[in-house]
């Protein structure tokens, strides 16, 4: 396999768990928070102010660990050869 592919792969394969894993992750905690914190009230400020700056950053931050995890798999089969 060519670096250039390894590459790509570990971006999109990074990008796609960690989509799918912040999706998650945002989702229980904000139907926790919606449960048993704050209900069908109004909403602080500072949970939506956070939430929209923890989910994104969230999101990045998996992309970058998963992205290298795949990446650090791929290099080993890469150089294995």
């Amino acid at each position: 396999m060519k670096r250039w592919v390894a590459v790509l792969l570990a971006i999109i394969g990074g990008a796609i768990a960690a989509y799918t894993t912040i999706l998650l992750l945002a989702g229980a905690l904000l139907g926790v928070f919606w449960l048993w914190i704050f209900g069908d009230d109004p909403w602080p400020g500072w949970a939506t102010s956070g939430f929209d700056v923890l989910i994104p950053v969230g999101g990045l931050v998996l992309w970058a660990i998963f992205g290298w995890l795949i990446w650090a798999r791929l290099k080993r089969e890469i150089s294995a050869r």
